[in-house]
């Protein structure tokens, strides 16, 4: 096996702190699976090397990397190492002695569905004690005009912030009585104080029904070893060497765990790998770049793998000079330290392994009239590509999940295979879509119009065939469409004309709808069980389903008068928090690998990890990156008060308060910086994630005032002048 120069050093590594910053397509994982076997393989006392890594994709990645080095040399053992999550070593903590901590042992641990539905409970409870109207009092006086036309999504809102602040608190300690016991410090209208009573009733249902949720097992593990000294030892002897990966994601405690367990004796055996570049998990978790930038700054060794394959010359320039734009350039003086300079080399000196060799310029931009024409240029330049590359794998990232959404739609338009990578994906939001819209039928079984919903729903096939099906039946009634002697006579060969087997699924279906509707009296949650024998769904869908009926079930004790259409209109809210965590928790399983043949969709924060030869950036636009702090910020709400209109900000600047820690000023100006700083560093992982071909977009709509952003103009002054200049390799 031949090691590049930038890898060499770190495979010398034997013992004590090392850093690892690893450029896109470095090959971290490629060259910690490396070191770890061997370690594993030079290893002569008891403990294991044990590994941390971020999700649980990657824990089988690991795993399935180091067994394949081992086993080539000649050592086919698993029991020297240990590949998980930082949540599995927790719980590994806390079940060696859950009384430590006030556990018994039987520890039930909240996933992130039920916690979705126990804080929603929490918060029902607190607006039916007067919750609403200090909800009201932050509104400005436009929220208010449209509160009760409004007041259900801006709610929506408001819950993410409540379970970002209920983390933040849990990670740093603070209980509800140590809130009630700051409650000077923190003043009037502070928003940690009307959480807190959110908060005590969400700590009371998890004490009542015997659960710990995940902040809970990492909080607990932490002190379990800060308490029990010989706890701590055992696992500090258990573990000779410790792995992090993906650490610029990593929070305090998570580290603090970590360097608890590398330390025995004198040696603190403990490596961590990351790209502070790769930044992108601050806005919605409690991680943040600098808990690994402090350890780079103070452990004994430190690398860079600053050479990558992955991408052309080309493409890897203009990451790079995104860089130094950064570094140097951008209009807020405040964002210069966003991206760090960690500069990408390509592999020129290593023949098996160089970059993909360009024979035209790769990097593309365009800017249309707007954000439909950006849509439809997309589409026709991907039907170009594929006709001229037809092996190469392909990509769209977009800003958001429905943005996701439309793109897949206009796609299948045409005629070409995609794969959605969103919360929200057609695949995701399938068997919600198809209750939503049955339940919806059944409280109106006369509606053609309900009935159409559903058929259309549940056909898969051709979308202009499918139209005309669906054209055929708005002439008919429901009773003519589920009586089956009439409707198989009168109506299957015409549509079969049309497509044969989506005309037999449609046949299909109006028999089951018939059999569930003859069965409709039955209490809602019976109905779904049958309606899920009836259509025997996948193994996937059916557990999909029963966490509906779970959900439909906490519903209908909250609001026993609870209708039909209430839920499926809830089944059918795209927005909706808990839907979406039980879409994410099922169908995230299978995992995802790049293929010639469909299109991946994916919004910019899903594509980190992955690649493909062609990439089209769109969007790239003020609002969905902006460079100013006086530009748009999804993080603001505007129906709030101007001094409550980023409400994450001020409870996170409020915990630093309660803990004693330095004040910033004005934490919602902070706050735009950090947006503004990751918003570049989602921009840097974009460019990265392709190989070949980088085709840019963004729009120009002055009546919306919805204007290219400086990011996309500095990507064209630079792809302009070098496609100019290039000669090929």
């Amino acid at each position: 096996m031949r090691f590049r120069e930038d890898q060499i050093p770190i495979l010398e590594y034997n013992g004590g702190t090392m850093a690892v910053s690893a450029v896109p397509g470095a090959g971290k994982t490629f060259i910690v699976s490396h070191l770890a076997s061997k370690i594993i393989e030079k290893k002569s006392d008891k403990g294991k090397v044990l590994i941390v890594t971020y999700m649980n994709s990657a824990v089988n990645n690991f795993k399935s990397r180091i067994s394949q080095v081992l086993e080539s040399h000649g050592i086919h053992s698993s029991r020297s190492y240990e590949v998980m999550t930082i949540h599995s070593l927790a719980m590994k903590i806390i079940q060696e002695r859950p009384d430590v901590v006030g556990l018994d042992e039987n520890i039930k641990v909240l996933d992130d569905i039920n916690k979705s539905i126990y804080i929603d409970r929490c918060i029902d409870l607190w607006r039916r004690r007067g919750g609403e109207n200090t909800f009201k009092n932050l509104l400005n006086d436009y929220g208010i005009k449209k509160y009760q036309e409004k007041g259900i999504y801006w709610w929506k809102n408001f819950v993410s912030v409540i379970e970002i602040i209920i983390s933040e608190l849990k990670l740093n300690s603070i209980s509800c009585d140590k809130i009630d016991e700051s409650s000077e410090i923190l003043g009037n209208n502070s928003i940690v104080k009307i959480i807190n009573y959110i908060y005590k009733d969400y700590e009371k249902l998890l004490k009542l029904n015997g659960y710990v949720d995940y902040e809970d097992i990492i909080v607990l593990a932490y002190s379990a070893l800060k308490t029990d000294e010989n706890l701590k030892i055992k696992f500090q002897n258990k573990y000779d060497f410790v792995f992090e990966d993906e650490c610029q994601d990593s929070n305090m405690i998570q580290y603090n765990i970590l360097s608890l367990i590398s330390q025995s004796g004198s040696n603190n055996n403990l490596v961590r790998v990351g790209d502070l570049n790769q930044s992108i998990m601050g806005s919605f978790t409690s991680s943040n770049p600098r808990y690994f930038e402090d350890f780079i700054d103070t452990a004994d060794k430190k690398y860079i793998m600053n050479m990558a394959g992955r991408s052309s010359r080309e493409i890897i320039d203009l990451a790079n000079y995104i860089v130094e734009y950064t570094q140097k350039h951008h209009s807020e003086k405040n964002c210069r330290n966003a991206l760090k300079n960690q500069i990408i080399k390509p592999m020129e000196d290593m023949d098996a392994l160089k970059n993909p060799q360009m024979t035209e310029y790769g990097i593309k931009t365009y800017c249309m009239s707007s954000w439909e024409k950006e849509k439809e240029s997309t589409v026709r330049a991907i039907i170009n590509f594929k006709k001229k590359h037809p092996d190469m794998t392909t990509a769209v990232l977009v800003p958001f999940n429905k943005h996701v959404s439309e793109i897949s739609q206009e796609l299948i338009k045409n005629h070409i295979d995609c794969d959605e990578l969103s919360s929200t994906s057609g695949q995701k939001i399938k068997i919600t879509n198809i209750l939503g819209k049955l339940l919806a039928f059944l409280a109106q079984p006369d509606s053609i119009d309900k009935f159409k919903d559903i058929i259309y729903e549940i056909i898969d096939g051709d979308i202009e065939k499918k139209d005309k099906i669906i054209e055929c039946i708005s002439k008919s009634s429901v009773e003519y469409m589920i009586s089956e002697n009439e409707f198989r006579i009168s109506t299957v060969n015409k549509l079969k004309k049309i497509d044969e087997k989506m005309t037999n699924t449609l046949v299909d279906v109006c028999y089951k709808l018939k059999n569930i509707l003859e069965n409709s009296n039955k209490d809602i949650l019976s109905l779904l069980l049958y309606i899920e024998n009836v259509f025997r769904f996948n193994s996937e869908d059916s557990a999909m389903l029963q966490l509906i009926a779970s959900y439909i079930k906490y519903e209908r004790f909250q609001n026993p008068n609870i209708t039909l259409d209430m839920i499926s209109e809830q089944l059918l809210d795209i927005k909706n928090p808990v839907f979406r965590h039980m879409s994410e928790v099922i169908y995230s399983v299978n995992g995802y690998e790049p293929n010639p043949e469909k299109v991946a969709v994916s919004t910019y924060h899903k594509s980190k990890g992955l690649e493909w030869d062609c990439v089209f950036l769109l969007y790239l636009n003020n609002y969905t990156y902006p460079s100013s702090l006086s530009g748009k910020f999804r993080s603001e709400y505007y129906f709030f008060k101007d001094e409550f209109k980023n409400p994450t900000a001020l409870g996170k600047a409020e915990i630093e308060k309660i803990l004693g820690n330095e004040i910033i000023s004005d934490p919602i100006v902070q706050s735009r910086i950090e947006i503004l700083c990751e918003k570049i560093r989602i921009l840097y992982v974009a460019v990265t994630r392709a190989k070949r071909y980088l085709i840019c977009m963004a729009h120009y709509d002055k009546s919306k005032k919805d204007l290219p952003s400086e990011y996309f103009k500095i990507i064209k002054k630079f792809a302009d002048k070098k496609c100019g200049d290039f000669s090929g390799y």
